[in-house]
């Protein structure tokens, strides 16, 4: 389907072929925004797979799963900013391909030539394949898809989550919320195992606890117990039992790529990001790419933020701009009515000579004396301090 938000008149000679956008989500709609402040005036093309106006994802695991909210769509312009914008949004439209000598974008509904072009497709969610196909297993990328958990929050007495990261977390938050018997199942020892160290993932652990959620911890699936399609319960490999009337999955996301892999694009071997430099270019003419998808000077996107500013520099260094992204990673999230924020690095594993420090709901990492990252809990003065002193000191260096 397509939906015409509006056309260009713009028929000059430089302008003839259009800016094209693959990817209808934050970092698409920034790189239109960053194309148009840059002085582009002729005609910008955005295609999406899904059927929707192009939308908000954090609220999907947060705000729309709450009872007390209305199941709206978390649109990020309204009638009047798609008019301003002047995109012509293709919904419905898969991307399958790129010609890079031929500037053509191969798609469900045939091949669309480029000026340029800026790849926004965000990540896909990972699922578990022994949890496949089963009437009340759910994961969380889409906007149906959190319709679809939203429904089941609102009959299920139990809740099996796996997976102790962000999407994990908030879906815990929301049930127990409604009164529901919720156990998170992990593989790691704390929940955010693998962006945080041991201080601030037990405080993490603590949060989840002290709400009621049961937290199985250094956990996989090793069964499941199944009637008329419906799981029942799930065993884990610490031995537990757990009933449940549905579970969720939420174990992270990979980079919406697999469509380029006949394509003349470079992929980051470890991660299958596509790899940008620091102005987000990638190793093809003419295409750029932002946001989760993207793998910046070997850095791989996945924060709200980072699409942000990645995407509306990608649409603007695709019509002549000549930005570099440079920005310190931050995420946040609310937890059972706690805010949770991450900045700076924060990750500590055996390779690495981070110290940890905890005060007053902030865990501190340092690397020798220098500050680098930080774990808030309902600190969020400190944490923007530390984000403003960060953010300075990349700008000097």
């Amino acid at each position: 389907m397509s939906a015409k938000l509006t056309m260009t008149d713009d028929n000059t000679p430089h302008h003839t072929q259009p800016l094209v956008i693959v990817g209808a989500s934050l970092a698409g709609v920034r790189a239109a925004e960053g194309a148009r402040a840059q002085g582009w005036t002729g005609p910008i093309i955005m295609i999406g797979d899904e059927p929707h106006l192009p939308y908000d994802r954090p609220p999907l695991s947060k705000a729309l799963l709450d009872a007390g909210t209305d199941a709206e769509l978390p649109v990020l312009r309204r009638s009047e900013g798609w008019e301003a914008l002047d995109v012509e949004l293709r919904t419905s439209t898969t991307a399958t391909g790129i010609d890079v000598d031929a500037r053509e974008l191969l798609t469900s509904s045939g091949p669309i030539s480029y000026h340029a072009l800026v790849l926004a497709t965000g990540h896909h969610a990972r699922t578990i394949e022994t949890l496949d196909g089963y009437d009340n297993v759910h994961a969380l990328r889409h906007f149906d898809d959190a319709l679809a958990v939203r429904e089941t929050l609102a009959s299920a007495t139990r809740l099996a989550v796996v997976g102790a990261g962000f999407i994990g977390s908030e879906i815990a938050s929301a049930a127990v919320a409604r009164g529901i018997d919720v156990t998170l199942i992990g593989t790691g020892p704390y929940p955010l195992a693998r962006s945080v160290g041991t201080l601030a993932g037990g405080m993490l652990a603590d949060v989840h606890r002290d709400a009621g959620v049961t937290l199985l911890v250094n956990s996989g699936l090793s069964d499941v117990t199944v009637r008329d399609n419906r799981i029942e319960s799930v065993r884990t490999s610490c031995g537990r039992e757990v009933p449940a009337d549905a579970v969720v999955v939420g174990i992270g996301s990979t980079p919406a790529t697999a469509w380029l892999s006949t394509s003349a694009l470079t992929l980051d071997p470890a991660t299958r990001g596509v790899v940008c430099d620091s102005g987000l270019a990638t190793s093809a003419p003419a295409v750029w790419a932002a946001g989760d998808v993207a793998v910046v000077d070997g850095v791989p996107g996945g924060h709200w933020t980072s699409a942000t500013a990645q995407g509306y520099i990608a649409g603007t260094n695709a019509v002549g701009g000549r930005q570099e992204y440079s920005g310190v990673p931050f995420a946040w999230s609310s937890w059972h009515g706690h805010r949770i924020q991450i900045v700076g690095t924060t990750h500590i594993d055996d390779s690495d000579s981070l110290d940890e420090s905890a005060d007053d709901g902030v865990v501190l990492y340092r690397d020798g004396a220098q500050v680098v990252g930080a774990v808030g809990i309902d600190a969020p003065g400190p944490i923007a301090k530390l984000r403003r002193t960060l953010s300075a000191e990349l700008a000097t260096t």
